[in-house]
């Protein structure tokens, strides 16, 4: 699909972002809701968990049993999406739970991966963004383009407040949220290197990181979908549809540039064709031309004629050429000069060549045949 729209069921309301993408070249542009395409759901920072596997984990399966029996074995009968990934050589689990039941068709995007997605677009590699929502305020520190750590604050910036140390976050600082416009959060970044996503309002950057899903930051963790296509295999899928757009635009192209040389090309070989046989006949339109003089030969006058000339003509005359123009039948032949003589139609040439033998044409019309 080349729409994509996140969408972030907040407590303020939904919020949707919808982006035209090319995976493969990292393009998007924001463009009106009309469209859809691939529907991303955020799930809130609050029902996300991100952990680091111990050490002595060197392998997948290691990794996957250590995934249920030490984290899904605590929650059962509860619906959860998980993704292990290796950073550094250290398994890395993202755990998140979707608001109900996870539905066929859906995508789902844990708000911290993003928020992260949103930052890259600022052309940061290091830094924090903070998104301050109605309800809750998430943390998503950045370092060298991958997540180092997030923190979900409930309670708004009450919370916040309270346990929040600035100083121990590296900056630039990237907000975002609807409460990051109040005058308090101002205050308190007055003196800080601050910066702002572009092109999407405050409590829109979790549904616009959602919807480059695939695009920006394909290193970060995503969750399978219900189909079981993970953001890798999804991008390959892409990849292969844009090559093969490619394919054809290229196809379209030599079709539209070559196919007219190639009918030049034709044309004249045809003309070039008609005229060694036809000296005589203008080709103007070859083809045209030589399918009406097929008709005219095959028309009954002509059958005619060419029949009652040759039952009359002497066994010994060589057909050297037949014409057949209206209506009127003439045969070239090579014979013998004593054999000349007596011959049907109407004689309206002769050569005589050395060795006795004579080159004619002879006439024959079908009102007096």
């Amino acid at each position: 699909m080349f729409f994509q729209t996140g969408i972030d069921k907040g407590s303020s309301g939904i919020k949707k972002v919808t982006l035209f993408v090319l995976p493969f070249v990292s393009y998007y542009r924001i463009v009106s809701p009309f469209f859809s395409g691939k529907q991303i759901y955020v799930i809130p920072s609050h029902q996300v968990l991100l952990k680091t596997l111990p050490k002595e984990i060197t392998n997948i399966e290691e990794a996957k049993k250590y995934v249920k029996e030490e984290i899904l074995s605590f929650i059962k009968g509860r619906e959860v999406l998980w993704k292990i990934w290796w950073e550094k050589d250290r398994a890395k689990v993202l755990l998140a739970e979707p608001e109900g039941k996870i539905k066929k068709g859906f995508f789902w995007d844990a708000e911290p991966i993003a928020l992260a997605r949103a930052f890259l677009t600022t052309g940061l590699e290091n830094g924090t963004i903070l998104d301050f929502g109605q309800t809750k305020t998430t943390l998503v520190s950045i370092k060298n383009r991958h997540i180092q750590s997030f923190r979900c604050f409930l309670n708004g910036l009450e919370e916040f407040d309270k346990k929040f140390d600035l100083e121990t976050y590296q900056g630039p600082f990237v907000l975002s949220g609807g409460n990051s416009l109040s005058p308090k959060i101002r205050e308190y970044f007055k003196e800080k290197e601050v910066k702002r996503i572009k092109g999407v309002s405050p409590e829109k950057v979790s549904a616009f990181g959602a919807a480059l899903w695939g695009v920006i930051g394909r290193h970060f963790p995503s969750f399978y979908s219900y189909f079981g296509i993970d953001s890798k295999k999804a991008i390959q899928i892409e990849k292969l549809l844009l090559g093969g757009i490619a394919l054809c635009s290229v196809c379209w192209l030599g079709l539209k540039l070559g196919v007219p040389k190639l009918q030049q090309k034709i044309i004249l070989q045809e003309k070039a064709l008609f005229k060694q046989y036809y000296p005589e006949i203008p080709p103007v339109s070859p083809l045209k031309q030589v399918k009406i003089m097929i008709k005219e030969y095959s028309s009954p006058k002509f059958e005619h004629l060419l029949k009652n000339a040759l039952e009359n003509l002497p066994s010994q005359a060589r057909i050297l050429e037949i014409i057949f123009k209206d209506n009127v039948l003439k045969l070239k032949l090579e014979l013998p000069e004593d054999k000349a003589k007596n011959l049907p139609g109407k004689l309206s040439e002769m050569k005589k060549l050395p060795g006795g033998s004579v080159i004619i044409v002879l006439e024959f019309n079908h009102e007096k045949s």
